[in-house]
C-alpha cells in the first residue's frame, strides 16, 4: 500500500489535483447550450457575436465547473504546503540530501528513461510560490469571467497550465520538466486566442505558438544530445556527478569548434529559455499575448510560463559552469551569452515600454525587462539572485495585472453604465451647435440640433 505521508511520494500527487480538474470539468461539467448572441443571459459583453448564435455554459454547469477548479488547485496547495512542512522539519543538511522517487518508464536498450519526482531547496520556493498564486488568479477569475460564454473552458484550461506548471516543479529529469514545459506552451495557445473569433486574439495565439516552438525544438535538441552522452537526464545524476561534468567540459562539441559539450547543450537550452521568456530576438509573442483574458496574462507572467524558462536555466546551472568560474569573472560561453542577451534586453524593452498607452502592453515590456535582468544576473553566476528575483516578480506582476483588469473592467462597466441610462435604450446623443445669424438686437444662435451617434463597445481583456 502506498504511503501518502512519504514525502519521497507526495511530490507525485503535487499536480493531480489541477490535472484531475481539467479532466473532470471537459468531460462532464463543461455543457452549454445555443442562445442568441442578444440574450439577456448573455449579457452582450461580447459585441464580436452579434448576430450569432452562441454556445452558453449553463448556470449549473459554470458553478460545477468554479467548484472543481478551485478543489484541484486546494488540493495541489496543501500537499504542496505539507511538502514544505516536512522541508522544514527535515533534520539533516536538506540539498545534500532531497526527496525523491523515480520510477523507470521506457527502455531504451541498455539504459532506460525514467521519470520521477524530487523535491530540494529550489523547487521548495517554488511550492509555496506556484499553488498561492494559481489560487489568487483562479479566484479572480470567478469574477472576470463571470459573463463570458465559455467560462468552463476557460477554468478547465488554466487547471491544465497549473498543473504543467507544477509537474515542470516537481520534475527529477529534464524530460519530465520538457513535458510540462510544453503542454504549458499548449494552454498558453489556446488561452491567449481564447476569444478566438477575434481577429488579433487568433494572430496572436498562432504568433505565440509558433515563435516559442522554434525555441523549444533547438531545446529538445540539447536534451537529445545530452542524454546521447550521459545515458540519463536526472539532475542529480549528471549536476551532481563531477565525474559527468568534466567529462562533457572535455568532450568536444559535436558540430562547433572552440567548445565543449557542456557548453553547446547549455547554448541550447538557453535558446529555450530566451523563446519561453520572451528574451530578445524571440520577445514579440509576449505583448501581443495580451488579447488573451486578464487571468490569462496573470498566469503567463507571475505562476507559470515565463517563470519556468528562468527556473529551468537555475535548476541546469552547474551545467553553464562547466569549465568556468563566474565568481571569479571567468564565464564559460553560455554564461556570456545569457549576460548580453540578458542586459540587452533589460534595457530593450524597458525603453518599448515608455512608449506604450496600452495599461497591459506597459506590464508586457516590464515583464520582459525584469526577466531579462534575472537572465543576466544568471549569467554572471548571480544565481540565488535571480531566484530571488524570480519569486519577488511572480507575485507582483500578477497583482499589477489583476489590478489592470479590474481597471478596464470598471471602465467598460461604467461606459456600458452611461450609455444605458443617460437616455434610456437610444443610443448618446450629441448636441450640434448651429451657424449664428445677426439680427438687430445681437448675434443669437438659430438652435440647437440633437443628432445620434453609434456606440461602440470592445471586449475586455
Amino acid at each position: 500500500m502506498i504511503d501518502l505521508t512519504n514525502p519521497n511520494i507526495l511530490p507525485w500527487l503535487v499536480p493531480v489535483g489541477p490535472l484531475l480538474a481539467f479532466l473532470i470539468i471537459t468531460l462532464f461539467t463543461n455543457r452549454s447550450k445555443p442562445v442568441p448572441a442578444t440574450d439577456h443571459e448573455y449579457g452582450g459583453h461580447h459585441p464580436d457575436y452579434d448576430g450569432m448564435t452562441v454556445q452558453v455554459v449553463r448556470p449549473s454547469s459554470r458553478v460545477f465547473s468554479i467548484t472543481v477548479g478551485l478543489a484541484g488547485i486546494i488540493a495541489a496547495w496543501a500537499i504542496s504546503w505539507t511538502i514544505v512542512g516536512q522541508v522544514l522539519a527535515f533534520e539533516g543538511t536538506f540539498g545534500e540530501q532531497v526527496f525523491a522517487n523515480t520510477v523507470d518508464w521506457l527502455a531504451t536498450g541498455t539504459t532506460s528513461l525514467t521519470m520521477g519526482v524530487m523535491i530540494d531547496p529550489l523547487n521548495t520556493l517554488f511550492l509555496i510560490m506556484v499553488p498561492l498564486a494559481v489560487f489568487c488568479i483562479f479566484v479572480y477569475s470567478i469574477g472576470y469571467m463571470a459573463h463570458d460564454p465559455r467560462q468552463s473552458r476557460f477554468f478547465a484550461l488554466i487547471s491544465l497550465f497549473a498543473g504543467a506548471m507544477l509537474t515542470l516543479v516537481v520534475a527529477d529529469n529534464l524530460l519530465l520538466l520538457f513535458v510540462g514545459w510544453e503542454v504549458m506552451g499548449l494552454c498558453s495557445y489556446l488561452l491567449i486566442g481564447f476569444w478566438f473569433e477575434k481577429h488579433s486574439a487568433y494572430k496572436a495565439a498562432i504568433k505565440a505558438f509558433t515563435t516559442t516552438r522554434i525555441a523549444d525544438v533547438i531545446m529538445l535538441l540539447g536534451i537529445v544530445y545530452l542524454y546521447s552522452l550521459t545515458g540519463t537526464l536526472n539532475f542529480r545524476d549528471i549536476l551532481y556527478n563531477a565525474e559527468v561534468l568534466e567529462r562533457l567540459g572535455n568532450t568536444p562539441a559535436l558540430v562547433f569548434t572552440g567548445i565543449n559539450a557542456a557548453g553547446l547543450i547549455s547554448i541550447f537550452l538557453i535558446i529555450g529559455t530566451v523563446g519561453k521568456s520572451a528574451q530578445f530576438p524571440l520577445h514579440v509573442w509576449l505583448p501581443d499575448a495580451m488579447e488573451g483574458p486578464t487571468p490569462v496574462s496573470a498566469m503567463i507572467h507571475a505562476a507559470a510560463m515565463v517563470s519556468a524558462g528562468v527556473y529551468a536555466v537555475i535548476r541546469v546551472f552547474p551545467l553553464m559552469e562547466v569549465g568556468g568560474h563566474p565568481h571569479d569573472g571567468d564565464l564559460t560561453s553560455p554564461l556570456m551569452l545569457m549576460t548580453i542577451i540578458g542586459g540587452f534586453t533589460a534595457l530593450f524593452a524597458a525603453t518599448i515600454a515608455v512608449a506604450q498607452n496600452d495599461v497591459k502592453k506597459v506590464l508586457a515590456y516590464s515583464t520582459i525587462s525584469q526577466l531579462g535582468f534575472m537572465l543576466a544576473a544568471l549569467g554572471i553566476g548571480a544565481y540565488v539572485a535571480a531566484a530571488f528575483h524570480l519569486i519577488t516578480h511572480a507575485f507582483f506582476k500578477a497583482l499589477l495585472f489583476m489590478a489592470s483588469g479590474s481597471v478596464i473592467h470598471a471602465m467598460e462597466h461604467g461606459e456600458h453604465h452611461v450609455h444605458a441610462h443617460a437616455h434610456g435604450d437610444e443610443p448618446p446623443r450629441r448636441t450640434v451647435m448651429t451657424p449664428t445669424v445677426m439680427t438687430p438686437t445681437g448675434t443669437t444662435p438659430t438652435g440647437m440640433v440633437t443628432t445620434p451617434t453609434a456606440t461602440s463597445s470592445t471586449r475586455k481583456t
